[in-house]
């Protein structure tokens, strides 16, 4: 019989990875299929089962020793270590704490400050340009209107030319 990493975790009741990591541990025999998995035969998985077994007896005798070693009364409660340890240092983490927000808050305003004298200043650049602008095209629609009213002055200048030189051809 033989199984693939999967199957053997599976019987054993461990994940893929526990598996793994006991081959590499412990040296268990194994070998590679054509896709490169383990493949165990039932001597690797009769020493995989050893190995679970040993494990667990360990952690069972570790839990034990854990326990005893626990002390009974309730000096050492989440709360008695709260008063001891944290609550006399509570007012200067507070006071920390808060000396912290105000430089946080006052470098905020800082860069505030900053990026809206940075605006300012591009505001007014735009609106130099913009002028500058406003001030050429009052240039060139002056030079427009001055070259149309000399256009409509050659015009009417030429057509009176004209009309004289058509009214004398009549008679010639």
């Amino acid at each position: 019989m033989e199984l693939k990493t999967s199957s053997v975790a599976a019987r054993l009741g461990v994940s893929p990875k526990t598996i793994q990591r006991w081959v590499r541990k412990y040296n268990v025999p194994y070998r590679k299929n054509e896709s490169g998995h383990y493949v165990f035969d039932a001597e690797a998985i009769a020493l995989l089962e050893r190995i679970k077994f040993e494990q667990s007896a360990t952690l069972e005798a570790d839990a034990r020793r854990e326990q005893n070693e626990k002390p009974q009364n309730n000096e050492f409660s989440a709360d008695a270590l709260f008063q001891a340890y944290v609550e006399p240092h509570l007012d200067q983490f507070a006071s920390r704490l808060q000396k912290i927000e105000n430089k946080l808050d006052q470098k905020a305003d800082d860069i505030v400050s900053v990026q809206l004298l940075h605006h300012r200043r591009e505001i007014e650049e735009l609106v130099t340009h913009l002028r500058s602008l406003e001030q050429r095209i009052a240039r060139l629609e002056e030079r427009t209107n001055k070259e149309q009213a000399s256009k409509t002055e050659n015009a009417a200048q030429k057509k009176k030319r004209r009309g004289l030189s058509r009214i004398m051809s009549l008679f010639a």
